[in-house]
């Protein structure tokens, strides 16, 4: 084949995918995040085909797993920042610091949850519970939308005890936002309130008695789920508006029933739990996952420390008892990543530890650990350092939906 041919064949060849709009879509969904913002500009045609609801749903249809972290930093000056962690295995010296400007609010925003690449997001003025504007923020396409004040609302202020996102692109475009408010019927309840992107109207759900922490919640395959230090954990189906009740997993008898919760979290539509004991060394401790049926637990990894402490001897603190077993080795888990992800290599499964100064992965597969990045090589002490909590990390899952 000579060069014109060769020359008109593979203008033909561009041409017939550059202007049918099915094999076009086919190949733009298997896109990073990044690429797709970026082909955008290429042309009018391909803005309003990335644009689009449809192209959203197709691209929804592939499961996508988390790309990066947002990590919340202490505060300074009232004004919340988060760093912005790739999970590329690529280890930075400084993650990219943000903060969320994509609405003028003076007491500048902060993130209460992530939800399937969605932010549910509010004032960090904590003066006012019903006078705080609440936003649900897509931060891959900086669209975000206010979500409107409920019209029936009489009770006094301060009396919301939780608030979650329950979005699965896989089932709908629509989400929904739950607040857990006081009944007004009784102290002893709490009653759900719910917003409906689909209808654009707020309703009133089932009450239910004040038994467990509303305050974090994890929504997971149809339903937001809310744990319970000592009694079942508490399941609710938001499309049915039913709760159910999930048994805690088997404790050993020896751990006499003293628990703390490291990790309650969401992935790939799987819900994960890690409990420790303070009878027990946290060198090597269980990964829980939900059983499909939501009617308990299984193991689903096992996890061995000593090789990572043994390599990070700023982990054992010195200022603590061996004995004490909840804070002699300190690590934070940040996440649990299962799944197909963008980036993430052949050592998946992994979590996503913080160690004094250092965030890490370690993979469930070999018990391996590779630095993801150091805050601070110099820090000989974790409460000199930078500091998380397993709450103060929310998965970035790029998405394209529309708020």
């Amino acid at each position: 084949m000579g060069k014109l041919e060769f020359s008109n064949s593979y203008t033909k060849s561009t041409e017939l995918i550059g202007y049918n709009d099915d094999i076009l879509i086919n190949v733009l969904i298997r896109l990073p995040g990044k690429s797709l913002m970026r082909f955008r500009n290429v042309s009018k045609h391909w803005l309003s085909l990335i644009s689009s609801p449809y192209f959203s749903r197709c691209l929804n249809q592939i499961p996508i797993f988390p790309s990066a972290i947002f990590l919340r930093m202490q505060p300074s000056l009232n004004k919340l920042k988060y760093h912005f962690l790739s999970l590329d295995r690529n280890p930075a010296r400084e993650p990219s610091v943000r903060s969320f400007t994509f609405v003028d609010d003076p007491a500048g925003i902060r993130i209460l949850q992530s939800c399937n690449g969605l932010l549910l997001c509010c004032s960090n003025n904590r003066l006012g519970e019903y006078n705080r504007n609440y936003y649900i923020y897509n931060p891959t396409t900086h669209q975000y939308t206010t979500l409107p004040k409920p019209d029936n609302r009489t009770q006094s202020p301060n009396t919301i005890f939780g608030v979650i996102l329950a979005f699965d692109p896989l089932k709908s475009a629509h989400y929904k936002v739950i607040f857990v408010r006081s009944s007004e019927t009784s102290p002893h309840l709490y009653q759900l309130e719910i917003y409906s992107s689909e209808t654009h109207q707020w309703s009133f759900s089932s009450e239910i008695s004040k038994v467990n922490n509303f305050s974090q919640g994890v929504y997971c395959c149809g339903g937001i789920h809310w744990r319970n230090n000592s009694g079942p954990f508490l399941r609710f189906d938001v499309h049915q508006e039913r709760f159910q009740e999930i048994p805690m997993p088997k404790i050993p008898d020896d751990w006499d029933q003293q628990t703390k919760c490291r990790y309650f979290g969401e992935c790939g539509g799987r819900l994960h739990l890690i409990l420790t004991s303070c009878k027990h060394s946290t060198r090597q401790f269980d990964v829980y996952e939900m059983k499909n049926d939501f009617s308990g637990w299984f193991v689903k990894y096992r996890v061995d420390l000593n090789a990572l402490i043994s390599a990070n001897p700023k982990m054992t603190q010195s200022n603590c008892h061996p004995s004490d077993h909840w804070d002699y080795h300190a690590f934070t888990v940040l996440a649990i990543v299962v799944g197909e992800g963008s980036g993430q290599g052949s050592s998946l499964p992994f979590m996503v530890l913080h160690v004094p100064g250092k965030v890490i992965t370690y993979s469930f597969k070999d018990k391996t650990s590779t630095l993801l990045h150091d805050f601070a090589p110099d820090c000989t002490d974790i409460e000199g350092c930078t500091t998380f909590e397993y709450d103060d990390a929310y998965p970035y899952i790029t998405t394209l939906a529309i708020v």
